[in-house]
């Protein structure tokens, strides 16, 4: 087997992996020419690669895991934590071989490699430019964001990017997988304070339409989110739109109900300013400590959070 160590890196990745929302895989069909500035991919369909389970867990289980990489016996551990040695061994060699040849394809490239070494075998993803996964985009994003603001520069573009990857949960199908967890958290982490940080900015260049949308569409996704409630509670209660407020709050308490919960004493207080038609910048709890125009989430950490990324050199973020 050729495997290729990766120094040079291509125009464009040969294979497009999608974590959020439905999980799909591109190959690159054609790259970029003078004439064609971007390149072309097809999605591999559905009944591809449905009848291989065992390889697209495999494959998944690589994506969660730090620098694309698992030793043979972990692997093993995580697929098949009841089977005999010797006939899961025999199992994961089927599961890498389907991957090479059917799923990740390359005419010159070996895009999942097996590592020798310190009396230990492992199995290895390439790396980012030649196998574009779009959660190490966004987390390289983030992580982009945050140096932008330690170096004075405007985080809002890189934030936009980053946001717009997100297009669901990640791994949806996969939400309890135990190799899922570690990944999932930084990543969930990482999404939250995107969302967050891109609220506070709209906010504070008065672009309340776009905080408001944001909003809007994660309680939709995340309907017992009080940080996300009262934060449009603020928005639109400063804006006189106070019985839309006590809208979206009845909504949050009933879905908190349902799941036998109540609403927290901060978020009682604020609704309640807000029904008695008093200013709720000087609500007690912090939401609302500071005039609209300045910042109504100036309680927010300023820096974003400085997200595990796979050791990825000159990532491609997306081509």
């Amino acid at each position: 087997m050729n495997i290729t160590t990766w120094q040079s890196q291509p125009l464009c990745p040969s294979i497009r992996i999608f974590t959020f929302g439905e999980f799909a895989i591109e190959r690159l069909i054609s790259p970029p020419t003078i004439l064609t500035s971007s390149p072309r991919y097809a999605r591999l369909r559905w009944e591809e690669w449905n009848s291989r389970r065992t390889a697209m867990e495999l494959l998944k289980i690589l994506l969660c895991m730090p620098n694309r990489r698992v030793s043979r016996n972990d692997l093993i551990r995580l697929i098949w934590p009841n089977h005999a040695m010797i006939n899961a061994l025999h199992a994961l060699d089927s599961a890498a071989s389907i991957l090479r040849r059917h799923i990740l394809t390359h005419p010159e490239e070996d895009l999942l490699q097996t590592i020798r070494g310190n009396g230990e075998t492992a199995l290895k993803l390439a790396a980012q430019a030649y196998l574009w996964v779009d959660a190490d985009a966004f987390l390289t994003l983030t992580t982009q964001a945050t140096q932008a603001e330690h170096e004075g520069l405007d985080p809002l573009p890189l934030l936009e990017r980053a946001h717009a990857l997100v297009r669901g949960q990640f791994l949806e199908d996969d939400l309890h997988a135990v190799w899922s967890q570690g990944r999932r958290n930084t990543i969930n982490g990482a999404r939250h304070r995107v969302f967050y940080k891109l609220v506070e900015l709209y906010t504070r260049e008065q672009r309340v339409y776009e905080a408001e949308e944001l909003l809007f569409s994660f309680l939709e996704e995340n309907p017992t989110d009080e940080d996300a409630l009262c934060r449009l509670m603020i928005i639109l209660t400063d804006y006189e739109r106070r019985q839309e407020a006590m809208n979206m709050y009845a909504y949050v308490t009933d879905e908190l109900r349902r799941q036998k919960k109540e609403p927290a004493p901060y978020t009682q207080e604020l609704a309640q300013r807000i029904h008695q038609g008093l200013a709720v910048r000087e609500a007690s709890m912090g939401y609302a400590a500071t005039s609209l125009k300045a910042s109504v989430l100036s309680m927010l950490p300023t820096l974003l959070l400085s997200s595990y990324v796979s050791n990825i050199d000159n990532v491609s973020l997306m081509c």
